[in-house]
């Protein structure tokens, strides 16, 4: 069981960001940017270490395909600046590793925020949308491309609470994991024991 326990994280991890990638489309639009990645990255940083790193990073490769497989996208080197926006994430769950749960909520947001940030500044440059001044950044930052799209602010709020939801939601089913395995039902820190 030890040795398959990685396994079923892995692969339910990966139909959980499969279904969510599916449903997201119809979610995006009345709560854009609210999605459980970077959240994911961060958690198994700061609470599971860098060993465990593969664990998102393969369950993110395996949903993005079979997603892309499912509406027929395909990768593009855009996507780096994704990828960028994840090991900061990462970069910010592994700084606050061992740290207690107010602070990983709290990092949580700075990892979502930072995100964000990667993310659009990506857009601001790749985007001929945007004109390559700073009042063109600011726009990329703030109220996005005009059209029938929701502003880019609304994409940070999503981030944060997506971030701060998933998070909690993480160090509370961490919190309930350890609490079943210890015979004293006695809590563990914020952070899993190897």
């Amino acid at each position: 069981m030890k040795r398959t326990k990685p396994l079923l994280l892995f692969l339910g991890l990966a139909l959980v960001l499969v279904g969510f990638s599916i449903a997201a489309t119809r979610l995006q639009q009345s709560f854009p940017g609210f999605n459980p990645l970077p959240a994911v990255f961060f958690c198994v940083a700061a609470c599971m270490g860098a060993r465990w790193l593969w664990l998102p990073a393969g369950a993110w490769l395996a949903s993005y395909g079979i997603t892309n497989l499912i509406y027929g996208s395909a990768w593009s080197w855009q996507m780096s600046i994704v990828v960028v926006g994840f090991v900061l994430a990462t970069g910010t769950g592994l700084c606050l590793r061992g740290r207690g749960e107010v602070a990983l909520l709290a990092g949580s947001a700075g990892a979502a925020v930072l995100f964000y940030l990667v993310t659009n500044t990506g857009a601001w440059m790749l985007s001929a949308g945007y004109p390559k001044t700073w009042a063109g950044f600011l726009q990329a930052q703030t109220v996005g491309l005009p059209g029938p799209f929701p502003p880019a602010w609304a994409f940070l709020r999503g981030s944060v609470a997506a971030g701060f939801l998933f998070t909690a939601l993480f160090l509370l089913g961490q919190r309930q994991w350890f609490k079943q395995a210890s015979p004293a039902g006695e809590l563990a820190p914020a952070r899993v024991r190897r």
